[in-house]
C-alpha cells in the first residue's frame, strides 16, 4: 500500500486537525513528509538551519514557544563514514539533541516518533531481524542512533522509535539515482553482493507512520517498530534491479550485468556495515493489518515517476 492509497482510505479515521511538527524538513523523508500532512494538519517544520541537532540552545529556540501534539524527527547526521571519525558530533546530533527533543515534547504532553536504522544490529543473524533481537552496533553512526532510540524512549515509553533501511524517494538523490547514473555512464560496475537488506520507499514510509501514530482511535502507538518493503536483497541485485528498470523506461543504460563483490573489498568504507540488515516487519502488520508492498514495485513506481530521463 503506497502513502496515497492510505491516505486516501482513512480520510474519516482521525479527521481532526492536529499540529505538528517536523524536525529534519529539508532531508528526504522530512520534506515529503511535510508535504503529506499538509494536507489534513497544522504543521510547522523545521529544516538544519533553522533548527541544529547539536545545539540545545537552538532546540530550545525553536521549540519551546510552539504548541504541538506530534513531533516526527526526521533529521540526523546519516554520514556512515563521516560519523565513524567524527564520533562526539554523531553522539551530539544523533542522540543528544533527539533527547533533548523528547523532553520538551513530554513537557508538551505531544508524541514523538524518532527516525532510527537497522545499524543497530551487528548482521550476524543469519535471518531477518524483529524488534525483539539484541542490539549490537559496530559502527558510530549505529551507536548513535540506538543511544538515540534510548533517550528518547527513556523520556518517555509512549514515544515511537521506527528503524528504517536504504532509503530512497522523491526530493534528493540516493542510491537508485546513483546506481542509474553510473550505469549510463559505464559499462562495467560492480556491487557489493554479500550485503543484505531491505529497501524503504519514502513514500510508502510515509503511509505507514501516519496508520501508526496519526490514524489510530487509541492514541499513537509506542516502543519500537521495523519500517521497510517487503523481501531482502543484496545491493547488487537492488542496483540490477535499477538499472534494468531504468533500461526499460527508456534511459541509456550501458551496463548490462553489475558483477557482485565482496563489501570488504569496498577501500572507499570506513565504517563496517553490518551484513545483514533484513528487517522483520510482522509486528506493523499485526498492529495495522498493512502488509508493506515489495520494494520492486516500490521501486519501479519511483524511476517512472520521479527520476528524470538524462538530456
Amino acid at each position: 500500500m503506497s502513502m496515497n492509497d492510505h491516505l486516501e482510505n482513512n480520510d474519516g479515521a482521525d479527521s481532526a486537525r492536529k499540529r505538528i511538527v517536523v524536525v529534519g524538513s529539508d532531508g528526504r523523508l522530512g520534506r515529503s513528509l511535510v508535504e503529506a500532512l499538509e494536507q489534513r494538519h497544522s504543521v510547522t517544520s523545521f529544516g538544519r538551519k533553522a533548527l541544529e541537532l547539536s545545539s540545545p540552545g537552538s532546540i530550545t529556540g525553536a521549540l519551546d514557544a510552539l504548541d504541538y501534539d506530534h513531533l516526527f524527527l526526521t533529521g540526523a547526521l546519516t554520514a556512515v563514514d563521516y560519523c565513524e571519525t567524527h564520533e562526539t558530533e554523531a553522539y551530539e546530533v544523533n542522540a543528544g539533541g533527539p533527547g533533548r527533543i523528547a523532553e520538551i515534547s513530554a513537557a508538551k504532553g505531544a508524541h514523538m516518533t524518532y527516525i532510527s536504522t537497522d545499524f543497530v544490529f551487528d548482521g550476524l543473524k543469519h535471518e531477518s531481524y524483529d524488534e525483539t533481537d539484541d542490539v549490537n552496533p559496530i559502527s558510530v553512526y549505529g551507536a548513535s542512533k540506538l543511544e538515540g532510540e534510548r533517550r528518547v524512549l527513556a523520556v518517555s515509553s509512549g514515544n515511537l522509535v521506527a528503524r528504517v533501511s536504504w532509503v530512497f524517494g522523491p526530493g534528493r538523490p540516493a542510491f537508485p539515482e546513483w546506481i542509474i547514473q553510473q550505469a549510463c555512464a559505464k559499462a562495467e560496475l560492480t556491487l557489493p553482493g554479500n550485503k543484505s537488506g531491505c529497501p524503504t520507499y519514502t513514500l510508502d514510509l510515509i503511509g505507514w507512520l501516519v496508520a501508526l501514530t496519526l490514524d489510530r482511535s487509541n492514541g499513537p502507538a509506542s516502543g519500537v517498530h521495523h519500517l521497510c518493503n517487503s523481501d531482502s536483497c543484496t545491493w547488487r541485485d537492488w542496483g540490477q534491479f535499477c538499472i534494468d528498470t531504468a533500461r526499460d523506461a527508456g534511459f541509456p543504460v550501458l551496463a548490462k550485468e553489475i558483477e557482485g563483490v565482496p563489501v570488504e573489498s569496498v577501500a572507499a568504507f570506513v565504517a563496517k556495515r553490518p551484513m545483514n540488515s533484513v528487517l522483520d516487519t510482522g509486528k506493523f502488520t499485526r498492529l495495522t493489518d498493512i502488509r508493506p508492498r515489495s520494494w520492486r514495485e516500490a521501486l519501479r513506481e519511483h524511476v517512472m515517476q520521479n527520476i528524470l530521463l538524462p538530456e
